[in-house]
């Protein structure tokens, strides 16, 4: 599951000397971001068995950064990968096939964990994410907090790809099967394939969001819809609510093309950051 663009972030960087243009770093598919203690973290998918994260104080700095190795996983073909700070220490997620399988439709999900606050390791691994019941291909994990409950996020295939939610006693350590949490319903979800995939968080003012791909990666319409969480139990779909149109798509009059795999931050030079996206989504 390739994706079309090298990075995509929607970011306020308020009023900066540093100067920058997109990309913003180059060879990094399924991107992710995090501003900790003075620095830009990125990590993003690399093809092999090696995560690596790039560090740099300026976001114009990634660009030239070394990509450090900070964990070589038992594996291979490794996807969408994302750090999440979690009770003082930072647990990778992200998706890869076994060493002794052939082909992509192999990927199951895994986490890694640091041994301190440092997001550049070392880290251990911790667990796979893998339900017996129903092997199937999954991908694209992250992890949201609602009501002070954990949860796992991540794209499944069944008949069609879809999104699935599952509850966690931990960041390594499930309390329950996966539940369906979307599935491609609209015609903007359904270009070139029917997907739903790169689920991510998002939080404002006490709702809960979160950003999804939609439709096939390979093509300039791989777009972001949006869900919203409006009930009481997150483990039942239909508490969600799906928005009818897409957050962000192809746009041929601004020369935007596929802007599908997506991840935010809060930028350090504006209070508040993205807390006030949801405002524009909805």
């Amino acid at each position: 599951m390739f994706k079309l663009l090298t990075c995509f972030f929607m970011f306020w960087v308020g009023s900066s000397a540093d100067q920058y243009t997109n990309p913003i770093a180059l060879k990094a598919p399924d991107p992710w971001m995090v501003y900790y203690n003075g620095y830009y973290y990125l990590v993003a998918t690399t093809w092999s068995n090696d995560i690596g994260i790039r560090k740099a104080s300026k976001l114009s700095g990634l660009k030239d950064v070394e990509n450090t190795v900070v964990h070589t996983i038992d594996g291979r073909v490794m996807w969408a990968p994302e750090i999440h700070l979690i009770d003082g220490r930072w647990y990778l997620f992200y998706c890869a096939c076994a060493a002794d399988t052939e082909g992509n439709r192999c990927h199951r999900n895994h986490v890694v964990q640091s041994a301190s606050d440092d997001p550049m390791g070392p880290y251990t691994f911790m667990a796979d994410f893998v339900d017996d019941t129903n092997d199937v291909e999954e991908l694209d994990p992250s992890y949201i907090i609602i009501n002070d409950q954990q949860y796992l996020l991540g794209s499944y295939f069944g008949k069609t790809q879809n999104l699935y939610i599952r509850p966690m006693a931990n960041p390594y350590t499930p309390t329950g099967p996966k539940y369906l949490l979307s599935s491609p319903t609209y015609d903007w979800e359904k270009e070139g394939s029917t997907v739903n995939e790169g689920p991510e968080p998002l939080y404002h003012d006490g709702r809960v969001f979160v950003v999804y791909s939609a439709s096939a990666c390979r093509t300039a319409n791989y777009t972001l819809g949006l869900l919203e969480f409006v009930g009481t139990d997150p483990l039942n779909s239909t508490h969600w609510e799906k928005y009818p149109e897409p957050v962000f798509q192809r746009s041929e009059e601004n020369h935007v093309y596929g802007p599908g795999h997506n991840g935010f931050f809060k930028s350090p030079r504006w209070n508040g950051g993205l807390d006030r996206l949801p405002r524009q989504l909805g």
